[in-house]
């Protein structure tokens, strides 16, 4: 809807004998018609704009001189956007992001007979619109050559005034330092968030392979299906356009994610992987062994190879656990959330004392 309010205000101021005010420019450009064999043409002047500030080219407005003709023809509106999106993205790298509609406006037209002036007749006329977004990823670079608009593979065309042409190297320096302005930016932001997360259990995740690669010099392997499937169900929202989240961009995943088979932990020694028993767990936390039974139960410590194994021993036979660096580590940050919360930790020693009822 945005886009349509500002081609009515580009349209909308005329002068007394109704040619447009508004001129060719950074970001607007004017075509009579719309020809689905200029598609070339057209992604040229989508390219410079999306390596300038992003802009208009409008359907149905002859340029010499600025006058409001309409589409003549239905060629715009059977626009398969499919194979305009495929035809343009194969001449230029990365994708342009682009939008399209059509809109109609009033005009006036005055009938003659016999070149005499009889009267005038308001009529609606239909115009058509390109917009091409500024490109995220800057800058966007020919990948084939196309003779027909001088087009060679590695140019990189950029929108000066009313013109698309070859940039220059004002503006690739300006591309190039803004760029790596916001990889420095997004850097410092990751820092950022690491920084006040105030734990050292974060690692990095490899999508292409499906590790996930942890601070303690230990890879935990995903299965590559499972990653592929939560990629698929992912729903990536641009930044600003998830109210639910204010202020900050989001990834929200939908739909359901369904473990099929549990990820292997491969067998270790129970003394190197697991070295602790509850007593010393306690005592490195800092707390009692019933707070520490207590935590073991509500967060199923116990059945989670991640953090303990069952050790059986020789003399009776029974079972004892011991605990991972893992558990340590997940124990001291769960303690950290509960200082400030003795409410949920209540409920959590609750929750303990009644699990045989």
């Amino acid at each position: 809807m945005k886009h349509e309010i500002e081609v009515r205000k580009i349209l909308s101021a005329v002068t007394p004998s109704g040619n447009l005010r508004s001129r060719e420019s950074n970001t607007v450009e004017f075509k009579e018609s719309f020809n689905k064999n200029s598609t070339a043409k057209y992604a040229k002047t989508m390219a410079a704009y999306a390596n300038n500030r992003g802009g208009y080219i409008i359907f149905g407005v002859k340029d010499n001189p600025r006058e409001i003709v309409g589409l003549k023809s239905n060629n715009f509106e059977n626009l398969s956007q499919e194979q305009f999106t495929d035809a343009i993205n194969s001449l230029f790298s990365p994708a342009i992001d682009w939008e399209c509609g059509t809109l109609t406006i009033p005009a006036e037209q005055v009938k003659t007979v016999s070149n005499v002036r009889v009267e005038k007749e308001i009529t609606e006329i239909k115009i058509g619109w390109l917009y091409a977004e500024q490109a995220e990823n800057k800058p966007v670079i020919a990948q084939k050559s196309d003779s027909g608009e001088k087009i060679t593979s590695g140019d990189v065309f950029y929108r000066y005034r009313a013109r698309s042409e070859k940039i220059k190297y004002a503006e690739m320096r300006r591309i190039i330092e803004e760029r790596t302005s916001k990889e420095r930016e997004g850097l410092l932001k990751l820092f950022e968030i690491i920084r006040k997360s105030e734990t050292a259990n974060l690692g990095i995740v490899n999508y292409s392979n499906g590790k996930i690669t942890t601070p303690y010099g230990v890879d935990v392997a995903f299965d590559r299906k499972l990653v592929s499937q939560v990629l698929k169900k992912a729903k990536f929202i641009k930044e600003g356009s998830f109210d639910e989240t204010v202020g900050i961009p989001v990834i929200k995943v939908t739909g359901n994610i369904d473990l099929v088979e549990e990820v292997p932990v491969p067998e270790i020694d129970p003394d190197q992987g697991y070295p602790y028993i509850q007593k010393d767990l306690s005592e490195k936390l800092g707390i009692s062994s019933q707070d520490l039974y207590a935590l073991i139960y509500y967060y199923k410590m116990k059945e989670a190879k991640r953090y303990s194994i069952g050790v059986t021993t020789s003399r009776s036979g029974g079972q004892n656990f011991k605990f991972s660096q893992f558990a340590l580590q997940f124990l001291e940050a769960k303690l950290t959330e509960l200082k400030s919360n003795d409410v949920e930790f209540d409920k959590i020693r609750t929750a303990y004392k009644d699990r045989n009822k």
